[in-house]
């Protein structure tokens, strides 16, 4: 919507005029700015959030605690099964949430969701709820 009302309103120009206002808070990547850095702005702006970071950056910050937390819980997860969830959290980090059509769609070259039940069992829709519910905070 903001592309179509105000096309010179882009995630990177938003990005980059807040990082002129705020440059002692706002962490730069070198890659080209997901639509999902909105949601990191907003989140900073009303101030829910003490620094500007990427969102999938922050994402992949909450997949770390997450994983931490399984492992002192005694969950571990085989390699296979770490490969799989580290894609999916890339995924989370550009499309903000992941359905088991997602699933499908984005491995589908690696065998989509018959893979995915094959290779996380009948924990896979409670496995995507939680990683929604702690990626996605």
């Amino acid at each position: 919507e903001l592309a179509r009302t105000h096309p010179n309103w882009t995630t990177e120009a938003l990005w980059n005029a807040y990082a002129r206002l705020k440059s002692g808070s706002v962490r730069q990547t070198g890659g080209k700015r997901a639509l999902t850095d909105l949601i990191s702005l907003v989140r900073c702006v009303v101030q829910l959030e003490d620094e500007l970071i990427p969102y999938p950056e922050r994402v992949k910050q909450r997949y770390a605690q997450w994983l931490d937390a399984q492992s002192a819980a005694g969950r571990i997860f085989t390699l296979e099964q770490r490969r799989w969830l580290d894609k999916i959290v890339e995924m989370v980090g550009v499309n903000l949430a992941i359905t088991p059509d997602d699933v499908n769609a984005y491995f589908f070259d690696e065998g989509g969701l018959v893979a995915a039940k094959r290779i996380f069992g009948n924990t896979l829709p409670a496995l995507l709820n939680e990683l929604n519910e702690v990626l996605i905070v």
